[in-house]
Order: C-alpha cells, then sequence, then structure tokens
C-alpha cells in the first residue's frame, strides 16, 4: 500500500500539517508521495492531474486530497479509464466543482471548477471507499460543499468543529491516521 497527498492551493508539501502527516507514514512504513505541485499560486488541472498520475496511483493506493488539491482528485478520477482503480479517496476541505461555487470569484479557474461540476458517477467506477473530512467553520471552502460531496459519493463524513480549513494552526490530524490505520487492516 502506499498513500498520494495532493496538497492545496499556495502551498507546497513542506507547509501546513504535511510535514507532520508523512512522518507519521514513515513510522508505520507506509510510502508516501506529496508531490510538489506546480504553480501552486495559479494552477492549471492539466498540470495537478499530470502530477498526481505520475505518483502511479493503482489499487492499493489511497489519495489524499486537501482543498484545490482534493478538486485535481476528482478530476483526475472521472478522466480515469474504465479498469482503472484506487483504494480509498480521502478528501479535506474540498470543494464542490461547480464554478458558481468557486470560493473566491475573483481568481483564475483552469479548469477545476465547471459548469455542471463533479460527474459523481464516473468517479465512483474508480473507487468504492471515500471519506470526507470537512469543518464548520471553514472560511475558504463552505461547510455545505463537504457535505454535497460526501452525499454524492456515499463517503463516509466526519465532521469538525475548529478545524477551519485544515491549515494554519492545525498540526495534526488523528482521524486522518485512523482512516489510514482502518485501511490498513
Amino acid at each position: 500500500m502506499k498513500v498520494i497527498l495532493m496538497h492545496g492551493k499556495d502551498t507546497n508539501p513542506n507547509g501546513k500539517w504535511y510535514p507532520w502527516f508523512a512522518g507519521e507514514m514513515k513510522d508505520r512504513s507506509i510510502p508516501a508521495i506529496i508531490p510538489l505541485l506546480p504553480k501552486a499560486d495559479n494552477p492549471h488541472i492539466e498540470e495537478w492531474m499530470k502530477e498526481l498520475e505520475k505518483a502511479k496511483p493503482d489499487e492499493d493506493t489511497i489519495i489524499l486530497g486537501h482543498s484545490r488539491g482534493g478538486v485535481a482528485v476528482l478530476r483526475w478520477l472521472e478522466k480515469l479509464p474504465e479498469d482503472k482503480r484506487v483504494k480509498k479517496v480521502i478528501l479535506l476541505a474540498t470543494n464542490s466543482g461547480f464554478i458558481k461555487k468557486m470560493p473566491i470569484k475573483s481568481e483564475p479557474n483552469h479548469g477545476f471548477y465547471t459548469e455542471n461540476g463533479y460527474d459523481f458517477k464516473e468517479i465512483k467506477k474508480h473507487c468504492r471507499n471515500f471519506v470526507v473530512m470537512h469543518s464548520r467553520d471553514d472560511h475558504l471552502v463552505p461547510f455545505a460543499s463537504g457535505k454535497e460531496n460526501a452525499k454524492a459519493l456515499g463517503a463516509k463524513f466526519l465532521v469538525f468543529e475548529d478545524l477551519r480549513h485544515f491549515g494554519g494552526g492545525v498540526e495534526e490530524i488523528t482521524e486522518l491516521l485512523e482512516e489510514i490505520d482502518n485501511s490498513v487492516i
């Protein structure tokens, strides 16, 4: 088994709680790949999906997506060949795929959001185990987006009260480790 973490916009693998997570995976002898996603300040969906593909996810891979990284994971799943699957997908503070629900309307889109949102039917062909983690006090991605994603994916929905956008100030997410550990069994 291996884990791939797609970080969010305006950050890198050394930001937020990502180094803590990488250390926890090392302690568990689980290979963790956290690609440095290009142009994190002005990302393009195709470039981020190429980075995910380079990590070679397969049926024994857990993919985590934080914020915009979660949007990239869902867009990547939409475009997979019919026979390709991953073990588990965990989304943290991931926005709706609808362009009208973009968190900051003035930001460039570059393919992350569309008029029709996500193709959940297509996404669910490539994974059967989804977890959505969202905090009610998220100041960047509305809680309703997490709820919408969880429902449409048939996901386990873990609700938090005070972790905002799982960004600055959040040093560790023990529930995330529990989801990884439960997948090893």
